[in-house]
């Protein structure tokens, strides 16, 4: 179904079109993925547009002289909302071409997505977006903040490499050594106000990798799930599509089990000199389990060499003290995480507006990482 406007033709995305994406991409942020993969670049968008066996319907492309001018794409995994399961929509890369921009094609795609009745196929949408453009193109009725928000949680390891890596990248408003010396000092507040622990977990169980998950994860989510008023369904399919597919990065996964019994999971990436925690969840109540893969994968990191390590966490999750106590500290970056309601009554996500509401959302539930 295609829609004719004056700036375009908005219409479905086809697999024929996938290379003419991956080329708007490259010229809209000339880097894409903004990450090291150990696949071609077009082998990760295509494992992206696989998300969900409805993928493929919900992809947007606005063609003008049959060039892919602008793009809207979205993942499509289950949320559960205090206990009952719902179809989302997360919408991810956005893109329009330089040489297009000014003529309000991502502002059409948008409308025309709203409108659609293929919309009405979800519950919800939620999305993150540190982009200030796609941030001013928003509308107050686009989407609500979560009142509980996401911190992005770093421990960095050698402060020196870091400020280098950071000014050869981005440049510096600050001279390195007292960006250096910045970064001591939050260090130094931090372990001030979060003692590290001073004994390590005493826990009868073991740690090994897991190269695919397996049915125990449904009955270990439910499990976990349960604390939670908000949190990304973690099935079988859905984890193995999201971190043990090669097209989606090189993660890897840490288990934690006892005769048999998954009790939690850590999933971390190396990539570039830094590492990332990528998803973490325990069973309810096993701090002695979240602090014992916290200490297997900080392990890790430290024979890899990492100059940082990053972990996304909700400001009240209960891992976030835990996380703290092992130096991870605030950064102070927004990751500009935002919901909307879609056919679900908007009553239903009011809960999600609360500072207090128990939130689980990670650096995995997001295509940052």
């Amino acid at each position: 179904m295609a829609e004719a406007v004056d700036r375009g033709t908005i219409r479905n995305a086809s697999e024929a079109d996938q290379p003419k994406m991956l080329e708007l991409l490259l010229r809209a942020f000339r880097r894409w993925p903004e990450f090291e993969i150990p696949v071609p670049a077009l082998e990760h968008l295509r494992w992206k547009l696989r998300s969900d066996p409805i993928a493929a319907r919900h992809q947007w492309v606005t063609e003008i002289d049959q060039r892919i001018a602008a793009m809207a794409l979205r993942i499509f995994p289950r949320v559960r909302v205090r206990g009952r399961d719902y179809l989302a929509r997360h919408d991810v890369d956005a893109a329009v071409d330089p040489d297009y921009q000014g003529r309000g094609l991502y502002r059409a795609i948008l409308d025309h997505v709203f409108a659609s009745p293929r919309d009405r196929e979800f519950s919800l949408t939620f999305w993150f977006s540190t982009n200030p453009k796609t941030r001013r193109l928003g509308r107050a009725e686009d989407g609500e903040p979560f009142g509980n928000p996401i911190q992005v949680l770093q421990k960095p390891y050698d402060a020196r490499a870091i400020v280098a890596r950071r000014q050869e990248r981005y440049g510096g408003r600050l001279p390195a050594p007292l960006a250096v010396l910045r970064i001591e000092l939050e260090k130094a507040v931090n372990r001030l106000a979060h003692p590290p622990y001073l004994r390590r977990p005493r826990w009868k169980g073991s740690i090994h990798t897991l190269e695919r998950f397996d049915d125990r994860i449904g009955e270990f989510f439910d499990e976990a799930a349960r604390v939670f008023d908000f949190i990304v369904v973690r099935s079988r399919d859905y984890l193995n599509w999201r971190y043990c597919d090669p097209a989606a990065g090189r993660f890897t996964v840490r288990a934690a089990e006892q005769q048999g019994r998954l009790l939690g999971y850590l999933v971390l990436k190396v990539a570039e000199g830094e590492g990332s925690i990528a998803d973490l969840l325990a069973l309810p109540g096993r701090s002695d389990v979240v602090r014992s893969l916290l200490e297997d994968a900080l392990h890790h990191f430290r024979g890899a060499s990492v100059e940082l390590v990053t972990c996304w966490m909700v400001s009240r999750h209960p891992f976030n003290g835990i996380l703290r106590r092992y130096g991870f500290f605030d950064s102070r970056r927004s990751v500009g995480c935002r919901y909307r309601t879609l056919s679900l009554d908007r009553s239903e996500l009011e809960l999600l507006v609360d500072p207090r509401a128990r939130i689980h959302l990670t650096h995995g539930d997001s295509d940052w990482v």
